[in-house]
């Protein structure tokens, strides 16, 4: 190759970074909103239902749903296990349900989670279906007050000192980030505001380009 043809081709260091591959857990629940709203911010979505699937993943979002259930399926296969591993080391983001499987700590009543994301979160908080709502707030994002949609949603009672709170209603966490985790306990994929996504896309690319650093 002549110097001034190899001039022309693309630096490995110049080629655009491939699309993150994001799993959605689709055990049950709310999964096919994160999936079109992954795929309208550029990511390739994969819905993960057994564990073979986090495989090569670049983070994963546990949607909302019912914990409890959720937690019937994980015991199939050894899937608890492996998730609790997983999200350990990858980026995680949990939303209603999915905070309440990430927390270190349950109540109301208390139940068995993955223990990822040092918050205490108390379950169905706000009341039943019927007392769900919208809220529009500021928040540490930037770009203006975010719309938050409440489903019988959890509430965070504690946080850790190592949890940075992004948001909040009548004073209690609903958008957390440690790390490599995110939870919400509000649902950002039935809002037209992708800010939410986009950030936990942010965290998953810099954790990839950090793992890729460090290999």
């Amino acid at each position: 190759m002549t110097e001034a043809l190899a001039a022309k081709q693309p630096s490995a260091a110049n080629q655009p970074a491939p699309p993150l591959t994001i799993g959605v857990l689709a055990l049950q629940g709310a999964y096919d909103a994160h999936v079109t709203t992954l795929a309208a911010l550029g990511a390739n979505p994969r819905l993960v239902r057994v564990p073979k699937e986090l495989d090569g993943l670049d983070g994963l979002i546990m949607p909302g749903g019912e914990s409890t259930t959720m937690l019937k399926f994980l015991d199939r296969n050894g899937f608890f296990d492996i998730l609790q591993a997983f999200v350990k080391t990858t980026p995680t983001f949990g939303t209603c349900a999915g905070a309440i499987l990430l927390a270190t700590g349950v109540e109301s009543p208390a139940q068995r989670s993955l223990a990822a994301l040092d918050i205490t979160v108390e379950r169905n908080a706000y009341g039943r279906q019927i007392d769900s709502t919208i809220l529009t707030a500021e928040t540490a994002l930037p770009g203006g007050p975010l719309e938050m949609v409440f489903i019988r949603a959890p509430r965070i009672t504690q946080t850790g000192p190592a949890v940075e709170t992004l948001a909040t209603r009548d004073g209690h966490a609903t958008l957390v980030r440690s790390g490599h985790l995110m939870a919400a306990t509000f649902h950002p994929e039935l809002s037209h505001d992708p800010r939410v996504h986009q950030l936990f896309l942010d965290l998953a690319r810099v954790h990839r380009k950090k793992s890729s650093v460090r290999l």
